[in-house]
């Protein structure tokens, strides 16, 4: 095993939520992060910063603001969560992997100082804090990893704070009523900060958001509602284009130039692993990969899915976690309109080696779905549309091969 193994193998030693169920936020505490930060020197503070949050949407408009900045000559640290296949795309500079030399370095510095209680997470946002730093970074992209309030990213003072849409998820963890989940989120707001939220956010949510902003002395910026519309993609795509145009217009100077490049980014330029990402098997199967898992997300996924593939039939692989009411996505995705007139054939299976994955036989009835007990795909050349899982997802990516990729070997 390498270093760079050994030294993430201590961080996977440690209380990992990601993997197993969380207490209500009110029981999380930032303590250990606001301790590592004063320990090392305060990384999070020597790199400029945009911090982004949200129901859904969050790592699409992470991934938007850092492709802009970098196009615009900046070198940019991006930080999201989870990871499709490799825990390095967690941390990334200039949209590529950190060196296994400069991790190791900044992992060993904050395990150096971290408390026993520090969680996976914890030491993991801490180390992307040191790296950014290390490397003398132009701006960094921090992207929450659940709720706001006490989520171990929240020690920033950043140039801009981005809520983007809510919808009724994590209940267990951040309430049970969208405003409740809005106070959560909006822990991000910061006095001397840009507050933005997306235009979706129901009203009476976004009446919390602009409570929380005025009590700090600012305003609350409302993102516009997507003028970057673009037929083949989902509606929230273009609208999470447009909130990440809109913050950096807002903050002007280098930042406007950034803005521009993203307004006027051919959608090839824009491809964000799986987000509604286009994928073919060896054999030429066509494979869209979504990590949509809530009902307004999946319901959007499933309208588009069907829009690029029109004649001819269609499958789709679904796996949920745990903790999500299949009865209800059931009824909500067979409601969508069937707008060509072939039905789907729909398969359902354990959404990779995750702990929290529900289980096939369990959620299948509520697609009326055949049941695979492996998560492969399922036979036939039809199209295919993989969601329901971001871990599904990154189970099943590596397996194919990108249209690029197509185009490069007929040619």
């Amino acid at each position: 095993m390498t270093k760079l193994g050994h030294i993430f193998n201590e961080l996977c030693s440690r209380t990992d939520y990601e993997q197993c169920r969380r207490p209500r936020a009110a029981r999380f505490s930032l303590q250990s992060m606001t301790a590592m930060m004063s320990a090392l020197g305060d990384p999070h503070l020597q790199v400029p910063a945009i911090h982004v949050a949200g129901s859904k949407g969050k790592g699409s408009v992470a991934y938007y603001l850092s492709w802009a900045l970098q196009q615009s000559g900046k070198n940019v640290g991006l930080y999201t969560s989870p990871h499709l296949t490799d825990w390095r795309e967690r941390v990334q500079i200039n949209s590529e992997f950190a060196s296994d030399d400069d991790l190791c370095v900044a992992m060993q510095a904050v395990l150096d100082v971290a408390s026993d209680d520090a969680t996976f997470f914890d030491l993991l946002t801490a180390t992307a804090f040191q790296l950014f730093a290390q490397q003398q970074l132009d701006c960094m992209i921090i992207e929450t990893g659940l709720g706001g309030r006490f989520d171990s990213t929240n020690v920033l003072q950043p140039l801009a704070a981005v809520i983007t849409a809510l919808e009724l998820e994590h209940t267990d963890v951040l309430g049970d009523t969208l405003v409740e989940i809005a106070k959560e989120k909006g822990g991000v707001y910061k006095s001397n900060t840009q507050l933005w939220c997306a235009a979706s956010i129901e009203s009476e949510a976004k009446l919390v958001l602009h409570q929380i902003a005025n009590s700090l002395g600012d305003e609350l910026r409302i993102g516009p509602r997507g003028e970057l519309t673009a037929p083949e993609l989902p509606k929230f795509a273009a609208s999470n284009r447009a909130l990440a145009v809109a913050v950096l217009e807002s903050l002007g100077g280098d930042y406007f130039v950034a803005a521009h490049l993203l307004r006027v980014a051919m959608l090839s330029d824009l491809n964000i692993p799986g987000r509604f990402e286009l994928r073919y098997t060896s054999a030429g199967r066509a494979v869209v990969f979504d990590v949509a898992h809530s009902e307004q997300s999946l319901t959007e996924t499933l309208r588009c899915f069907r829009a690029m593939f029109k004649d001819g039939e269609r499958a789709v692989l679904m796996a949920l976690r745990d903790d999500k009411d299949a009865e209800s996505l059931g009824v909500a995705l067979v409601e969508v309109a069937d707008i060509d007139g072939y039905a789907e054939s729909w398969y359902c299976c354990p959404a990779g080696s995750h702990p929290r994955s529900a289980r096939a036989d369990k959620i299948a009835p509520a697609f009326n779905a055949e049941v695979l007990t492996v998560v492969d795909f399922p036979e036939g050349d039809q199209p295919l549309l993989v969601t329901g899982s971001t871990y599904l997802v990154g189970a099943l990516r590596n397996k194919t091969i990108s249209s690029t990729d197509v185009q490069a070997i007929r040619s």
